[in-house]
C-alpha cells in the first residue's frame, strides 16, 4: 500500500481514489484513517461534520477491502467515503434536522438513495451540519452551532447544505449527499467552490424521511469537487421506486456509467445576468459573463434574455408553502416555541397565518410555473446564470445585508435559485473564476425537466475548458480562529 501525507488522500477525487483501490495501492481502511486524521485536525475549525462513527466506518472499509481482494467490488464507489446531510435518514445515525426537537431521533431505515449507496459499497462515514429544518440560507443551529466557510473562516458557506460543502472543500470526503428545496445545495456549493446538483424532481426517490416542508420542492442532491464525481454519486442513487410515484416517469431513462465523451451538439444557451432592478454582485456578474463567453468560444449559441419566470410569484409561493409546512411540523410539539431557533419561530408564526385559500392558490401557481417553464424550453436548450447574486457573507448574519454597497432584503441572494425547485428542473452549480479576494463564485446551468444528463454534459464541457481543480481547494485554516463550540 502507498504511504501518503495526512489529508493527502482527501484531496483526490472519488474517481482517482477508486483507481487506487482497484490497483490496491491504497486500502479502504487507509481512506478512513486519512478521513479521521483530517476530521480531528480541520473539523474543529469549520464545524462541518456533526456525527461520526469510526467503528462502523472501519467495519465498512474492511468489508470493502475484502471484496476488492476477491475481485468483487460492488461498484466504482465501493470503499469511497460519503458524508450525508443531517436531515436525511441514514440507519445507524441520528437525524436531528438541526433541531432540539429531534436531537435524539434515530431512524430505523435508510432513505432510498442512501440504501442504494450502501448497496454500492460506499462508506457512509458521517453526518453534516444543517440549519434547523434545512430552511435557512446559512448553516447554524442550537444543537451544533455555526459552520464556517473554509475559504474565509469569518464567512458562512450558506445553507442549508453548508456542512456538506465545507467538508468537501477541505477534503473531508470526496462525495457529499445534501438536499435542495430552494437552492440548498447549489448556493452553498457556489460559496464553497464545489459542484452541487439539483436533480429533476423524482429522479432520486424519497420514501423514508422527514415530512415535506415545501410541497415537493426538496430533492436529494449530490455534491463533489468535480463534475464526474457528482455525476457518479447521482447515478448511484437514481432509478424508479414504485413507493414514490414521481420517480416512475424515469423508468425508461437509463443513464450511462460515465459521462459521454462525445461532444454536445451546438446548444441554445440563454443567459440571465440580472433580474429587474435586483442587484447582483459586480464580481459575480463579471465572472459568470466571462464563463458564458467560454461557451460561445466553443461554438454554442449564447443569447442574453430577461427572466423567464416571475421572481415575485416564485417568492410568494416559496414563502407560503415553506412557512405553512413548517407550522404543520411544529404544531404537534406543545413546547416548540421554547426549543426552536429564533429564526424558525418567526417563520412558523408567519406560517400559522397562512389560509387554506392562500395555500391552494400557491399550489395552483406551482403548476402554472411548471407549465410556463416547460413551454419556455421549447426555444432554449439551457439557461445560464449566477448561482447566487452575492458572494459569501459574514458569520452571524442570516443573509447578506448589502450587495454592491446597497441594502438588500433577506431573499436578495436567492433570486436565481428557487424558481428551479418550483419548476422541478435539473440544475447544477459549478465554480467559475473567483473574486479578486479569492472567494468562490458559482455559475448555474439549468435544463428542462428530465434533462439531467444533458446538464451534466454541459457542465463537464465547461470544466474541461476552464478547469478549477488545479487551484487550491481551500485556504490554510488559521490556527488563530478558535474551534466552533457545539451547542448540544
Amino acid at each position: 500500500m502507498m504511504r501518503t501525507q495526512s489529508g493527502a488522500l482527501g484531496q483526490l477525487s472519488a474517481a482517482e481514489l477508486s483507481d487506487l483501490l482497484v490497483r490496491r495501492e491504497v486500502s479502504a481502511v487507509e481512506l478512513v484513517d486519512d478521513f479521521l486524521e483530517s476530521y480531528e485536525r480541520l473539523n474543529p475549525q469549520i464545524n462541518a461534520i456533526v456525527a461520526i462513527d469510526p467503528k462502523a466506518a472501519y467495519s465498512q472499509a474492511r468489508d470493502s477491502d475484502t471484496r476488492t481482494a476477491c475481485g468483487q467490488r460492488l461498484s466504482p464507489l465501493d470503499g469511497i467515503p460519503v458524508t450525508v446531510k443531517d436531515n436525511i435518514f441514514m440507519e445507524g445515525f441520528c437525524a436531528t434536522w438541526g433541531s432540539k426537537l429531534y436531537a435524539d431521533f434515530r431512524p430505523h431505515s435508510d432513505d432510498v438513495g442512501i440504501a442504494r449507496l450502501r448497496a454500492a459499497g460506499t462508506n457512509l462515514i458521517a453526518k453534516t451540519n444543517t440549519p434547523e429544518f434545512a430552511l435557512a440560507a446559512y448553516t447554524d443551529n442550537l444543537l451544533f452551532g455555526e459552520t464556517r466557510n473554509p475559504w474565509d473562516l469569518h464567512c458562512t458557506p450558506g445553507g442549508s447544505s453548508g456542512g456538506a460543502v465545507s467538508a468537501l472543500a477541505v477534503g473531508l470526503g470526496p462525495l457529499a449527499v445534501g438536499t435542495d428545496a430552494g437552492g440548498s445545495i447549489r448556493r452553498p456549493s457556489s460559496y464553497a467552490g464545489v459542484v452541487g446538483f439539483r436533480p429533476s424532481t423524482g429522479r432520486i426517490p424519497r420514501v423514508f424521511g422527514f415530512p415535506a416542508v415545501a410541497h415537493d420542492f426538496q430533492v436529494i442532491a449530490p455534491a463533489a469537487r468535480t463534475v464526474d464525481d457528482t455525476y457518479s454519486l447521482f447515478r448511484t442513487m437514481v432509478g424508479p421506486d414504485r413507493r414514490d410515484q414521481t420517480s416512475l416517469c424515469f423508468s425508461d431513462a437509463l443513464l450511462p456509467e460515465n459521462l459521454p465523451r462525445k461532444a454536445l451538439p451546438r446548444s441554445r444557451i440563454h443567459c440571465l445576468f440580472c433580474i429587474d432592478n435586483m442587484p447582483v454582485d459586480h464580481a459575480v456578474k463579471a465572472s459568470v459573463q466571462a464563463a458564458a463567453q467560454t461557451f460561445e468560444s466553443l461554438g454554442h449559441f449564447i443569447e442574453e434574455i430577461q427572466a423567464p419566470y416571475d421572481l415575485f410569484e416564485v417568492e410568494r409561493v416559496w414563502s407560503t408553502l415553506s412557512t405553512a409546512g413548517l407550522a404543520r411540523i411544529l404544531m404537534p410539539h406543545a413546547n416548540w416555541r421554547s426549543l426552536v431557533h429564533p429564526g424558525t419561530k418567526v417563520l412558523a408564526e408567519r406560517g400559522l397565518a397562512v389560509s387554506i385559500e392562500d395555500y391552494i392558490n400557491a399550489l395552483d401557481s406551482v403548476q402554472q410555473i411548471r407549465s410556463r417553464l416547460a413551454m419556455y424550453f421549447e426555444t432554449a436548450d439551457f439557461l445560464l446564470m449566477p448561482t447566487s447574486a452575492s458572494l459569501p457573507w459574514a458569520l452571524g448574519a442570516p443573509c447578506p445585508s448589502q450587495i454592491n454597497g446597497g441594502d438588500v432584503g433577506p431573499r436578495a441572494a436567492a433570486i436565481f435559485a428557487t424558481f428551479v425547485n418550483a419548476a422541478a428542473l435539473p440544475a447544477i452549480s459549478i465554480p467559475v473564476a473567483p473574486s479578486c479576494n479569492g472567494l468562490p463564485i458559482g455559475m448555474q446551468l439549468v435544463g428542462p425537466f428530465g434533462a439531467d444528463l444533458a446538464v451534466f454534459r454541459l457542465a463537464k464541457l465547461f470544466e474541461k475548458a476552464a478547469p478549477w481543480i488545479g487551484r487550491s481547494q481551500y485556504t490554510v485554516l488559521s490556527a488563530e480562529i478558535p474551534a466552533t463550540p457545539s451547542r448540544r
